[in-house]
C-alpha cells in the first residue's frame, strides 16, 4: 500500500512538472528509435546481400556504441540540471520526515515511468518506421532492399537493455548526490544568478589557460600531417576545445564583461546598466551549458557536413579510386595471361571492348629510405609522416608500358625516387647491406601506380629480369622478410557507367571460380561499396546530429525556464523602480543574444580551424575535391545556424513570457 502511495506521488510530480520533463522525454524517445534502427538494420538478413556486409555491420555497431556513450554523457549532464532544479523539493521531503528510502522510492517510480514511456513509445515508433527507413537507406545505397520483415527480438532486447543500464546508473548516481546533502543544504539552494562583484585571480588564470588550450588545439589540428590518424586527432581536439571553451566562457568572457562594466560611458547607459551585472553572473553560472552547446554545434556541423559530403561525393570518390578501370592480382605468375583472357571474355559478354590490358610483376614491402646515404634499412629512424615502400619491377615490364628500350647489365639497376622529395643522382644503393649499382635515376611516377590516393611514399628499383627479382626476394627472406612477389593485371574498358558496371559484375563472377586470383577491385566495385558505406555513414550521422540538436534544444529550453523563474523577482523590482516594459524587453534581448551567440561564434571558429583536418579525413575516403567539401561544410553550417536561430527565437519567447507575465 505504501509503495502505491509513492507511485502516485511520483506520477503527480511528473505531471505537475511536465514542462521540465517533456524535452528530456522527447530526446529519450528519439534515442531509443535511433538505437533500435541501428541494430535492426545491422541484423536484418537483407543487409547480407550487400557487398561489404561485414564492414557495414561493424560501422552500424560502432554508431550504436558511440550513441550509447554520448547518451550516457549527456543524460548525466541533463540529469544534473534537473536534479539541481528539484533540490528544494527534495529538501522539503526530508523536512516532512521522509527518509532516503522513501525519496529513493519516489525517484525510482519516476524513473520507471519515464523509462517505460520512452522505451515503449520509442520502440513502437521504431517498428512503425523500420521498413520505410530501411528501404530509404537501401535506395541511398543504390541496392535492392531485400527487406526481411518479422519480429526482431534482438534489436528490441538490446535497445531496452542499453537504455535500462544507462537509467539505472544515473538513478544510483542521483541517489548518492541526495544522500550526501542534508535538508537545510537542499532548501537553501536559491537563485544562482547573484551579482559577482569582482573577478578572482584564479579566473584570470583559467581565462588565459582556456585561450591557450584553444590556440593549442588549433595548432595541433593544422600541423597534423598524418591524415591516416586524422579521426583520432579530431576526437582529441574536440576534447581539448571543450575544456578550453569552458574556461574561456566562464573566465575570459567574464573578464571582458567586467572590463565593459568598468567603462562608465558604456555601463551607465541604458540598457547596459541593467544587463551587464546580470550578464556576468549568468555567463559564469551557465558556462558549462554554453560550452556543451558550443561543442554540440561544432560536432553537428562537422559530422553532418562531412558525412553528407562523403555521400554526395561518392561518384567523385569512385572515379578517383584507380587511374585504370580495375586491377587483379594472381598468386601464380604463369596465370597472368589466363586472367587477361578472362578479362577479354567478360568484356565480350558485356558488350564492351578492352581498351588497355597490361600484366606485370611487383615485389614490394615497407622500408625506411635514407635519402642522404641512399640506403634501405628498417633500422633507420622513421622521420616521415607516411609509411615508405620499396618496390622492385623488371625492366621488360617497364619498357613495355613506358614504350622505351632501356637496357641493363647483370649488376645494374634503374632507380625512381619518391616524387614528393628531391632525388639525388645515386651511383649505388644500399639494399639492406647489398650494393646495387645505379645506371640512371629515372623520372616517376611509375606506371604501376594505379591508386590515386597517396598512402605511402614509394621508391622503385628496376632490375634486369624476373630472375634478378627472385634473387632480391630470396635475399630478403634470408633476412627474415617473407613477402611474396605479386603478379598484376590492369585493364580499362570502353562503355558508359552502366556498361562498365555490367562488365564488372560478369568479371567478378568469373574470377570467383579462378582459385589463383586473390584480389580484384575496380572503379565500378568501388562505386557500389562506397555508396553502401557512405549511405550508412550518412544514416548514422543524420540521426546522431538530430539527437545532438535535441540536446541543444533541451539545454536551452530548460535553462531559459530556470533563468526566467529566477529572474521573475528581479523584473518585479525593475517595474517598481519605474522601468517600463519596453526597456526591460530591450535588456532581455541584449542579455539573451550575447549568451546565445557566444558559443556559436566560438563554434564557427572551431569549424574553420578544423577544416583542413576534415579535408584530410575526406581524402582518406578518396574525396579529393576540397571545393566541394568546403561547399558542403558551408551549406550545412548555414542550415544548422538557421535551426539554432529558430531555437533561440523560441527560447527567448519562453523566457520573456515567463518573466513579464508571471504576475500579470
Amino acid at each position: 500500500m505504501k509503495n502505491l502511495f509513492w507511485a502516485k506521488v511520483a506520477f503527480k510530480n511528473i505531471y505537475e512538472n511536465k514542462k521540465f520533463h517533456l524535452a528530456n522525454l522527447v530526446v529519450d524517445i528519439f534515442t531509443v528509435i535511433t538505437l533500435y534502427l541501428y541494430f535492426f538494420v545491422a541484423t536484418n538478413e537483407g543487409l547480407k546481400t550487400v557487398k561489404g556486409y561485414e564492414t557495414l555491420k561493424v560501422i552500424l555497431y560502432f554508431g550504436a556504441a558511440f550513441l550509447t556513450i554520448v547518451t550516457y554523457l549527456f543524460k548525466t549532464y541533463t540529469g544534473r540540471i534537473l536534479l539541481k532544479r528539484r533540490k528544494k523539493e527534495l529538501g522539503l521531503y526530508e523536512v516532512w520526515g521522509l527518509g532516503t528510502k522513501e525519496i529513493a522510492c519516489i525517484m525510482g517510480f519516476e524513473n520507471i515511468y519515464m523509462y517505460l514511456l520512452s522505451v515503449t513509445t520509442g520502440l513502437l515508433l521504431g517498428m512503425l518506421l523500420q521498413r520505410a527507413i530501411y528501404e530509404t537507406l537501401f535506395k541511398m545505397m543504390k541496392c535492392s532492399s531485400n527487406y526481411e520483415s518479422g519480429f526482431n527480438s534482438f534489436s528490441l532486447l538490446i535497445t531496452m537493455l542499453i537504455t535500462l543500464v544507462i537509467n539505472l546508473i544515473l538513478y544510483i548516481k542521483n541517489l548518492a548526490v541526495i544522500k550526501g546533502q542534508n535538508a537545510i543544504a537542499l532548501l537553501t539552494k536559491g537563485n544562482t544568478n547573484q551579482v559577482i562583484r569582482k573577478i578572482k585571480a584564479l579566473d584570470v588564470v583559467k581565462g588565459f589557460a582556456g585561450v591557450a588550450l584553444i590556440a593549442g588545439a588549433y595548432a595541433y589540428v593544422n600541423n597534423n600531417e598524418d591524415f591516416i590518424n586524422s579521426i583520432s586527432t579530431i576526437l582529441v581536439a574536440i576534447g581539448v576545445l571543450f575544456v578550453g571553451s569552458y574556461f574561456v566562457i566562464s573566465s575570459f568572457v567574464v573578464m571582458i564583461e567586467f572590463a565593459l562594466k568598468s567603462k562608465k560611458s558604456i555601463y551607465y547607459k541604458n540598457p547596459f546598466f541593467i544587463t551587464i551585472a546580470k550578464l556576468i553572473a549568468k555567463t559564469k553560472n551557465n558556462a558549462m551549458s554554453l560550452a556543451v552547446i558550443n561543442i554540440l554545434f561544432t560536432c553537428v556541423v562537422l559530422g553532418t557536413s562531412s558525412t553528407a559530403a562523403l555521400y554526395l561525393g561518392t561518384e567523385r570518390q569512385a572515379a578517383a579510386a584507380f587511374n585504370v578501370d580495375g586491377e587483379i592480382n594472381t598468386t601464380v605468375r604463369e596465370n597472368k595471361e589466363l586472367v587477361a583472357d578472362i578479362v577479354k571474355e567478360a568484356a565480350k559478354e558485356a558488350g564492351t571492348e578492352v581498351e588497355l590490358i597490361r600484366t606485370f610483376d611487383r615485389y614490394a614491402f615497407q622500408t625506411v629510405f635514407d635519402e642522404e646515404k641512399g640506403s634501405f634499412d628498417n633500422n633507420n629512424a622513421v622521420t616521415k609522416d607516411l609509411p615508405e615502400l620499396v618496390e622492385i619491377i623488371t625492366l621488360d615490364d617497364y619498357n613495355k608500358y613506358e614504350n622505351k628500350n632501356l637496357t641493363l647489365e647483370d649488376d645494374e639497376v634503374f632507380f625512381i625516387g619518391e616524387e614528393d622529395f628531391e632525388t639525388r643522382d645515386y651511383d649505388e644503393l644500399d639494399y639492406y647491406g647489398k650494393k646495387l649499382k645505379v645506371k640512371e635515376v629515372l623520372e616517376g611516377p611509375l606506371f604501376a601506380r594505379t591508386d590515386n590516393i597517396k598512402y605511402a611514399y614509394e621508391y622503385t628499383i628496376i632490375v634486369k629480369d624476373y630472375e634478378t627479382m627472385e634473387e632480391c626476394r630470396e635475399y630478403m627472406v634470408s633476412l627474415g622478410n617473407d613477402r611474396e612477389i605479386h603478379h598484376w593485371i590492369n585493364y580499362t574498358t570502353s562503355g558508359n557507367l552502366d556498361e562498365k558496371t555490367r562488365f564488372d559484375e560478369i568479371l567478378g563472377e568469373k574470377l570467383i571460380n579462378t582459385p589463383t586470383v586473390e584480389y580484384f577491385d575496380s572503379n565500378a566495385t568501388q562505386r557500389r561499396t562506397r555508396y553502401a558505406r557512405n549511405a550508412i555513414f550518412l544514416f548514422i550521422g543524420i540521426f546522431i546530429s538530430i539527437i545532438f540538436v535535441m540536446y541543444m534544444i533541451f539545454i536551452m529550453y530548460y535553462k531559459q525556464i530556470q533563468e526566467a523563474v529566477d529572474d521573475v523577482e528581479d523584473v518585479r523590482i525593475m517595474k517598481k523602480v519605474g522601468m517600463v516594459e519596453k526597456e526591460i524587453k530591450q535588456g532581455i534581448r541584449i542579455e539573451n543574444r550575447i549568451l546565445f551567440f557566444i558559443p556559436i561564434v566560438m563554434a564557427f571558429c572551431h569549424v574553420l580551424a578544423c577544416f583542413g583536418l576534415i579535408c584530410s579525413v575526406l581524402k582518406l575516403f578518396m574525396l579529393t575535391d576540397m571545393k566541394f567539401a568546403a561547399l558542403c561544410i558551408f551549406a550545412f553550417s548555414m542550415f544548422i545556424l538557421l535551426v539554432y536561430l529558430l531555437m533561440y527565437a523560441g527560447a527567448n519567447k519562453v523566457y520573456t513570457n515567463i518573466v513579464l507575465n508571471e504576475h500579470n
